[in-house]
């Protein structure tokens, strides 16, 4: 009987050989190299997507910002374009810029008479970030700032229209109230405001002029 004695190397694989790279894995250099691509493909992904939510960002609180000021403006233009009289009044406190503006009004009731008056306010306040309210009433009657103490914790009656304003400055760098009187005759309003939603160096800016289309001033109701 002849025996066959096995031998191991004759069963060894080599993992230079065609088609044999698959059986024998990867080296411990290979799977540095392959984990550090993956970090640096997922690091610059995730620096694009990053960005990407980034001005996505961006791009509604700017949208925000716009329809907050379209609305403060399409407000004002709304009151004081059937105004009959208008009335400004600086905040006491020479340290901010707080402004209360009333205007006394031509209803738009279809049922009120040609007599009828409505009042509204908006009042412009340095606090809460800079903010704008409003509110309305049948005339006649009182519109009074708040106090320190309703901006805090009470501004029942009043509706917020806005956050995040500011005054601005002219070319000359001199501050510009936020409501001022326009010119003589027919009562007209100057608007000038900055608001900036997302916090960023790049305010929107509104400047606008709103003059009655009533032809002649009266007293006020309102005040």
């Amino acid at each position: 009987m002849t025996t066959t004695a096995n031998h191991p190397e004759q069963y060894a694989i080599s993992c230079t050989q065609p088609g044999r790279r698959a059986e024998c894995g990867y080296t411990l250099v290979e799977l540095l190299i392959y984990s550090s691509l993956l970090v640096l493909i997922l690091t610059v992904a995730g620096g694009m997507l990053l960005n990407t939510l980034t001005s996505e960002q961006k791009v509604l609180d700017s949208a925000d910002a716009n329809s907050v000021s379209q609305l403060i403006s399409s407000s004002v233009h709304s009151g004081v374009r059937n105004a009959t009289a208008v009335e400004i009044t600086d905040s006491a406190d020479t340290n901010n810029a707080d402004q209360l503006l009333v205007v006394t009004g031509v209803s738009s009731d279809p049922t009120a008479t040609a007599a009828s008056r409505i009042c509204q306010a908006w009042y412009y306040t340095e606090a809460n970030g800079g903010a704008m309210y409003y509110r309305r009433g049948t005339a006649p009657q009182a519109f009074v700032s708040p106090t320190a103490d309703a901006l805090a914790d009470d501004m029942t009656g009043w509706t917020l229209l806005g956050s995040a304003l500011s005054t601005t400055k002219n070319s000359a760098g001199v501050p510009l109230p936020l409501f001022d009187d326009s010119t003589p005759g027919n009562p007209s309003i100057i608007l000038n405001f900055a608001i900036n939603a997302d916090g960023d160096s790049s305010p929107a800016l509104i400047s606008t002029t709103v003059t009655s289309r009533q032809s002649a001033t009266e007293a006020t109701s309102c005040s």
